[in-house]
């Protein structure tokens, strides 16, 4: 059984972890993995967070079991973040929703769901996206198909290339979209294009499939989720999958909820309900509780929950700050590049204009490590490091020009 294994292969995302774990310089720079940084390099924990947990040990709550659909106080204080508290699909019954270990986990279930009930659906994903999100719909059977998304050398949303593909969507296509703060690239919709897309779901009789990890990271708490809300309104069904990884910085804890709106008139809420709870429990039984525990103690503690809200306010400021910062430095250093995509883009990430071999010779030669598409996480930089990665990226562009011109000689 296990010979097979001989020649079983990292996925690029892991390869680049293990080189980064294996390069001893000294001033080497992750700017990978997806999580915030201060100033000083380290992940801080929210004092809400540490509040949370302290007042839930003195409490001494029990172990036991929950329901396959996890923590169901959890699941309506993540309902009301995203969807606020007077959203018609919450308040005509339309909303069903299961705790999961993190918003990965909801993608898994949302994906098995959809297998089961239309197996001959596409998905659509972004180009450029976040590669394991392909491998949670791949491992359900589902196929994959890609939309235009961000023109990565122009460092420019492509809405037009992005209508275009979708216009082929068929009925019970899944459309999958980041709800704020794209991930890889940072580059958002306004709120124009969030229409049209809407009216393009209801056209071709896909079914959005929202992913909001980010919420509170770009533009503010209410205003990241303001698009996918709008969207919710106007369509008869949505699947949605939120993180509370990064806006409570519990990136270990794994807290997360898969949404399903279901369609208006003779569907079967209970229904859903109760087929979500069958398919966790084959798939992982049941969400650890911790981390969801402490979400619920946050948002149900008026005191607690204004911490939390102004720790975030600061969060997002320093990487809106850092980001300006970073946008100045590299058009310092590199005259005539404009680099205003950087402070427009928002939440962690943006991509550089580079290509695969560019991005692996700034790991090679300059010791700064990105996922792909030379994915940068903007919150986990400082200063020092946005000054050395401008100076390879300038040596990068100038081997680039050194290149063209002896191509043209």
């Amino acid at each position: 059984m296990f010979e097979e294994l001989r020649d079983y292969q990292d996925d690029p995302i892991e390869a680049m972890f293990l080189r980064l774990a294996g390069d001893r310089h000294p001033d080497k720079i992750d700017l990978g993995i997806g999580v915030f940084r201060d100033r000083h390099g380290r992940a801080p924990v929210m004092q809400a967070v540490r509040e949370a947990e302290r007042r839930l040990v003195e409490r001494e709550l029990p172990k036991s079991y929950l329901s396959p659909l996890g923590n169901p106080a959890y699941c309506d204080d993540m309902e009301r973040l995203v969807f606020g508290d007077g959203h018609p699909v919450r308040s005509d019954g339309r909303l069903v929703s299961a705790q999961t270990p993190g918003a990965g986990s909801a993608l898994r279930v949302g994906a098995e769901l959809v297998r089961v009930l239309s197996p001959g659906s596409a998905v659509w994903v972004s180009e450029p996206v976040w590669t394991h999100q392909i491998e949670f719909f791949e491992a359900a059977g589902l196929g994959i198909r890609r939309y235009r998304y961000y023109d990565q050398q122009h460092s420019r949303l492509d809405f037009a290339g992005m209508l275009d593909d979708l216009a082929t969507m068929q009925p019970g296509d899944i459309f999958l979209l980041h709800g704020c703060c794209h991930n890889p690239t940072g580059q958002d919709l306004d709120a124009d294009e969030w229409q049209a897309l809407t009216e393009l779901v209801n056209e071709t009789g896909a079914m959005p499939f929202i992913d909001i990890a980010y919420q509170g990271f770009g533009a503010g708490i209410e205003e990241d989720v303001a698009g996918l809300r709008r969207m919710a309104a106007q369509v008869p069904q949505m699947l949605l999958a939120a993180s509370s990884s990064k806006s409570f910085g519990i990136y270990r804890e794994r807290a997360g909820l898969l949404s399903v709106i279901v369609p208006p008139g003779d569907c079967d809420a209970h229904g859903v309900r109760r087929m979500l709870r069958d398919t966790v429990r084959r798939l992982y039984f049941m969400a650890p509780d911790h981390g969801a525990a402490v979400v619920h103690e946050i948002l149900s503690t008026p005191e607690l929950r204004e911490m939390w809200r102004s720790e975030l306010d600061t969060i997002r400021q320093r990487i809106v700050k850092m980001r300006s910062a970073f946008r100045k430095t590299l058009e310092a250093g590199n005259p005539g590049f404009d680099g205003s995509f950087i402070e427009t883009q928002r939440g962690m990430f943006s991509c550089l204009p580079i290509t695969p071999d560019e991005q692996l010779a700034m790991e090679r030669q300059f010791h700064i490590y990105m996922l792909p598409p030379a994915r940068a996480n903007v919150a986990a930089m400082n200063e020092r490091q946005a000054a050395i990665v401008t100076d390879a990226f300038a040596a990068i562009m100038a081997e680039r020009a050194s290149g063209t011109q002896r191509a043209s000689a």
